[in-house]
C-alpha cells in the first residue's frame, strides 16, 4: 500500500528545515549588532534600523519553516504514533500562532505606533499614556513568549517519543528531538520562575545547536523522500507486472 502522502512533500519539509537553520541563525545572532542599546530613548530609534526590523520578517518566516518541516516529520510517522506525532505537530501550530502574535504586536504596535507616537508627540501627558502602553507590552512578550516556548518544548518531546523505539537513523532522530528537549528546559524553568537560574549557562543552545539539529533533521528528511520514492516506484512496478 502506498503512503498517502507524496515525496515531493518530504522533500518541501526537508528544504524549509534546511532554510529554517538559516533563519535561525539570523533570529539568535542579528540581535548581537544591537546589545548596546539600552535606554528608552535608543529604543525609540530601532525602527529605523533596517535589519531589527528585517529581523522581525524573519521571525515570521521561521515559524512557518518550523511548521512546515514538522508537518513532514508528522506525514512521515503519524501512522506508528498517531497520540503523540499529533499532539506534536499540535504543538508546533500553536508555537508558530504564539510568535506570530508576539513578533506582529512588535511589529505593528510598538515600532510603527506607539515608538513613532511617543516620538512625534509634544504633550507630556500623551507621551506619558504611550509610554504606559509600552512598558505594558514587556508582560504581554513574556506570557507569550511562555506559550511560545512551552509549546514548542512539548512538540519536541512528543516527537522525540514517538521517534526513539524507530529502527536505524530514525531512532536516533529521535533521540535528537529528547536531547534538545533536556537543553530547552532550562530556559523554560527560567521563564517559568521569573528568575534567571540555568538560561544564562544555555545561550549557545539557539545560535549553534539548533541550526545544526534543524540540518540532520533536513538531511534526514531528505533521505526518507528519496527512499519513499524508490518504494513507490517498486510497488508500481510490480503491481504492473
Amino acid at each position: 500500500m502506498e503512503p498517502g502522502f507524496s515525496p515531493k512533500l518530504l522533500k518541501a519539509a526537508a528544504v524549509c528545515a534546511l532554510f529554517s537553520a538559516v533563519t535561525t541563525l539570523a533570529v539568535h545572532l542579528l540581535p548581537w549588532l544591537w546589545t548596546d542599546v539600552d535606554t528608552f530613548e535608543e529604543r525609540l530609534a530601532l525602527p529605523h534600523n533596517s535589519l531589527y526590523i528585517g529581523r522581525l520578517w524573519v521571525v515570521l518566516v521561521h515559524c512557518v519553516l518550523v511548521v512546515v518541516s514538522m508537518f513532514g516529520v508528522a506525514a512521515l510517522k503519524f501512522r506508528d504514533s498517531p497520540g503523540l506525532i499529533g499532539l506534536g505537530f499540535l504543538s508546533f501550530v500553536v508555537f508558530a500562532l504564539a510568535e506570530w502574535l508576539r513578533t506582529s504586536l512588535v511589529l505593528f504596535a510598538l515600532n510603527r505606533k506607539w515608538r513613532v507616537d511617543y516620538s512625534a508627540a509634544k504633550d507630556d501627558a500623551v507621551r506619558a499614556s504611550v509610554r504606559a502602553a509600552i512598558d505594558a507590552l514587556a508582560g504581554v512578550n513574556d506570557a507569550l513568549f511562555f506559550i511560545f516556548y512551552a509549546a514548542f518544548l512539548l512538540g519536541i518531546v512528543c516527537y522525540g517519543f514517538a521517534l526513539i523505539g524507530s529502527r536505524g537513523f530514525d531512532g536516533k532522530i529521535g533521540w535528537l528531538f529528547l536531547l534538545w528537549s533536556a537543553l530547552n528546559l532550562p530556559v523554560l524553568i527560567d521563564t517559568f520562575t521569573g528568575r534567571e537560574y540555568f538560561g544564562a549557562f544555555f545561550e549557545w543552545v539557539g545560535p549553534f545547536f539548533q541550526p545544526v539539529a534543524r540540518v540532520i533533521i533536513g538531511l534526514w528528511l531528505w533521505s526518507k523522500s528519496n527512499v519513499l520514492a524508490a518504494v513507490i516506484t517498486n510497488h508500481r512496478d510490480s503491481s504492473s507486472t
